[in-house]
């Protein structure tokens, strides 16, 4: 059972190194966005809102992995 509960433990520790690296490639992203849409026009702005959001939504989708992860462990 160690070798289940390291494996969890490294997955748990991943899906959060994921979560807070979308979270800030999606505030990066929504920024760019905001810039190409308001500061200097360019037509680039709403593919950068999609990208933002899509990485945003990737990083709930991880955030709540490493919920159901914490559950298997308590378990």
């Amino acid at each position: 059972m160690k070798a289940q509960e390291k494996k969890l433990e490294s997955k748990l520790k991943d899906y959060h190194r994921f979560a807070v690296t979308l979270l800030i490639l999606g505030t990066y992203l929504y920024m760019g966005a905001i810039i190409n849409t308001y500061f200097h026009y360019s037509p680039d702005g709403k593919g950068l809102s999609v990208l933002s959001f899509a990485a945003i939504i990737m990083a709930g989708w991880f955030h709540i992995r490493t919920h159901h992860i914490k559950i298997k462990q308590q378990e």
